[in-house]
Formats: C-alpha cells, structure tokens, sequence
C-alpha cells in the first residue's frame, strides 16, 4: 500500500508518519510538501495555485491513495477527485463525522482564507447527508501566529483557551470542528470538553486506507 501526501507545511509529515505508525505501519508513505502553495492562496486566491495543485496531484499518483492536507486548496483538490477517486481531500470525512454529531457546531480555523472552502464543504456534505447544520465560526488568527513560528505548544493552547471561551457563552452547541489538519495538536488539550472535538487528521488517515485497499483489489483484479 502506497500513500502520497502533498502538504503544505513540513509539519504535517510528522502528524501523519505518527497516524500511520499506529494504523498502517507496513503503507509506504511518500511526502511532498510546497508552503508556496498556501502563501499564493492566501495572498492571491486560489486559482493562482489552481493548476500547480492539480499538476502536484497528478505527480503523485501512481500511488494508491493521494491526500492533500490543506484545507485551503480543498477545492482544487475535489476538482481532481472528480476524475481521479484516488484523491482525498483532508476535511471531506471530517465534516461528514460533523454532520452526524449534531446540527450545532463550531467551526474553528486559522485562516480566514479557509473559511469559505470549509463552509462550503460543511453545507455539502450536510446536503449529501439530508441534515440541516448550523455553524458558529472562529478564527484563531493570533494562534496562527505562532504556527508560523513553529511553536506548536503555543498554537494548540491559543486554539484549546480560543474554544473554552466560545463555549462559555454558547453552551448549547453540539460539537467542535477543528478544520485545519494543523489543529490536530490542539485535540489532547480539549479532552474534558464534554461535547465531541472532531479534527482531520486520523479521520483522513482512516479514508486513504479504505481507499488505498480498494485500488490495490481492483488493481489486482485487472492484473495489474
């Protein structure tokens, strides 16, 4: 089983080499990872990186499974799905998971450059699921500050203190999405959260094995 992954930030290989230690230790993993990307979107769009992000996709796969880890190009990255079922987008079983913990939930991003491809996707998937979803969004854009410095500990407090207060003035809500792949260090820091805290990472991990092994069966099966 070869799995390929194209990130956005050097971060995300550590994240998803730990993820599949643990569930599929024996995948080959191969990484790429171009912060360009993400910088031109944010700054200029993301049609910019329209066709460098189909053009990365395509590179890779002659693996099994191809994740891009940014939620920003998730767009982009549903595009190349449409003709190539080996693509993932990473916030694609995230939200499908969010749509089934309840019609109340809060969004929480870094960027606001991700706050329409991620919305947009919620909706979708809400739409696909016949369930009505009511999101809260935040921006934590001062954490996003120090994931830029790399102080990972710093980011995940800022999100984990970002969450509490949210919650303290809307208490009804009936789980936390924590869109960005980047939020993942975050999790740990919301265990006594008493509603469900859903991130993309592991739930991601999971699709590109499933999707993995159906390309190895069908490959095997035209003889391949």
């Amino acid at each position: 089983m070869r799995i390929a992954f194209l990130h956005t930030a050097d971060v995300h290989v550590r994240t998803f080499d730990q993820i599949f230690s643990g569930l599929r230790p024996d995948a080959q993993l191969v990484h790429h990872v171009d912060a360009d990307l993400l910088e031109k979107a944010r700054n200029e769009g993301i049609d910019v990186v329209r066709g460098k992000v189909l053009q990365s996709l395509a590179d890779l796969s002659d693996a099994d499974a191809v994740l891009c880890t940014c939620s920003t190009l998730g767009p982009i990255v549903d595009e190349a799905a449409q003709t190539d079922p080996t693509v993932v987008r990473i916030d694609r079983p995230l939200m499908e998971q969010a749509c089934v913990a309840g019609a109340k939930t809060l969004v929480v991003v870094g960027l606001e450059s991700t706050r329409d491809a991620t919305l947009g996707l919620l909706q979708d998937c809400a739409s696909q699921a016949n369930r009505a979803i009511t999101p809260t969004v935040v921006v934590c854009s001062e954490a996003w500050t120090h994931f830029e410095a790399g102080d990972q500990d710093a980011y995940a407090a800022a999100i984990a203190s970002t969450i509490r207060e949210k919650l303290l003035s809307q208490p009804d809500l009936d789980s936390v999405i924590l869109a960005q792949a980047s939020m993942y260090a975050a999790e740990p820091k919301l265990e006594q959260i008493s509603i469900p805290v859903l991130s993309s990472p592991t739930l991601a991990a999971q699709r590109c094995v499933e999707v993995a092994l159906h390309a190895v069966s069908d490959s095997r099966r035209n003889g391949r």
